[in-house]
């Protein structure tokens, strides 16, 4: 795949071949506004990444396909950089920075030359199972693992006047009840109500256009496995809605999911299709939802982002446009459904 090819370009290359659409939750857009729907900036001037979580199985699962298909779509777009949601290591995280499935999940795995720059990583509930601290050690082991806190924020230049914020928070203390800590929490620092705070000052002391928070947990989605999260709803919620966080990255939820609740400022999407996969199901607040191995990719301008989702043999399968101001949106649905 060339290295540069335009938005327009790029989607057809990908999506030939592809059946009906069928995604559980799609909506359907105008077919005069798809028509003339202006292709999304997926060039070297776009601020471009990659999101994938819930990965870290040995290659096994489909995790070496998805790997295979983010290093292609990663060069075509030209990401900077990755951004892991959570679960990093199955079954129970690692017992340390030597630990045998740095190399065999991850090291041995992302090895395109487009997933060698920095990987942004968040902490999953499966990592808590293991050794937190050793996966905080690691990023100074690793030239491309970035895990520097169990929770912390990122400022990065978009343009010469357009700043993006990237909050990337630990959600297992916020999401999970008491007994959940009973088993785990001596493998890190549950520190719910201090983690709150620092969020909540990080977002209001910024002065960035946009804010991205990230977390493993979903805190709305369409699953056989799980429902809205309350405890994330009761606690980020208010807070992004009041700091003018603009979407939430999530995994957990073994799929490609985006959902909008109605009169929602935020949008929120699930990047959780790294490896094994689950069933999903249709919510009031979905835009879209589909069990396929695979993982997003977004491009941000001074005034929108553009998150695609693609599955393991590279095929687009998603993609949205979220404008900086609230206005008229579109959302594509293409590719392939069912299971």
């Amino acid at each position: 795949m060339p290295a540069r090819l335009s938005a327009l370009a790029l989607v057809a290359a990908l999506l030939a071949g592809c059946g009906t659409p069928q995604p559980v939750g799609q909506r359907v857009p105008d077919p005069v506004a798809l028509a003339e729907a202006e292709p999304a900036p997926f060039d070297s001037s776009a601020f471009n990444f990659l999101v994938v979580g819930d990965w870290g199985r040995n290659g096994f699962f489909n995790q070496a396909e998805v790997a295979r298909a983010m290093g292609d779509v990663g060069e075509a777009v030209e990401s900077r950089f990755t951004i892991s949601t959570g679960d990093n290591f199955y079954l129970a995280g690692v017992t340390g920075v030597d630990d045998v499935k740095w190399t065999r999940s991850f090291e041995a795995i992302y090895t395109a030359p487009s997933l060698q720059s920095r990987w942004y990583s968040t902490l999953g509930n499966h990592d808590w199972q293991g050794d937190v601290p050793a996966q905080i050690a690691y990023t100074e082991t690793s030239e491309r693992w970035y895990l520097p806190a169990q929770y912390y924020s990122e400022t990065l230049a978009i343009d010469d006047e357009t700043r993006v914020q990237f909050v990337f928070l630990d959600t297992t203390p916020l999401a999970y009840p008491e007994s959940y800590k009973a088993r785990f929490s001596d493998t890190g620092d549950w520190d719910v109500e201090d983690q709150l705070t620092w969020l909540e000052r990080t977002l209001e002391n910024s002065d960035a256009t946009w804010k991205i928070v990230v977390g493993h947990h979903p805190i709305y989605v369409g699953s056989v496995r799980y429902s809205d999260n309350e405890r994330l709803v009761e606690q980020l919620v208010p807070v992004f809605e009041r700091t003018g966080v603009n979407a939430y990255f999530a995994g957990h939820d073994h799929n490609l999911q985006h959902h909008r609740p109605d009169g929602s400022p935020i949008d929120y999407f699930v990047s959780g299709a790294g490896s094994l996969t689950r069933e999903v199901v249709e919510t009031p607040n979905t835009l879209f939802a589909l069990r396929t191995p695979g993982f997003m990719a977004v491009s941000m301008t001074r005034t929108r982002m553009s998150v695609q989702a693609y599955d393991e043999d590279r095929q687009l399968v998603y993609t949205t446009v979220v404008p900086l101001r609230r206005g008229d949106r579109l959302d594509l649905p293409f590719g392939l459904g069912g299971d």
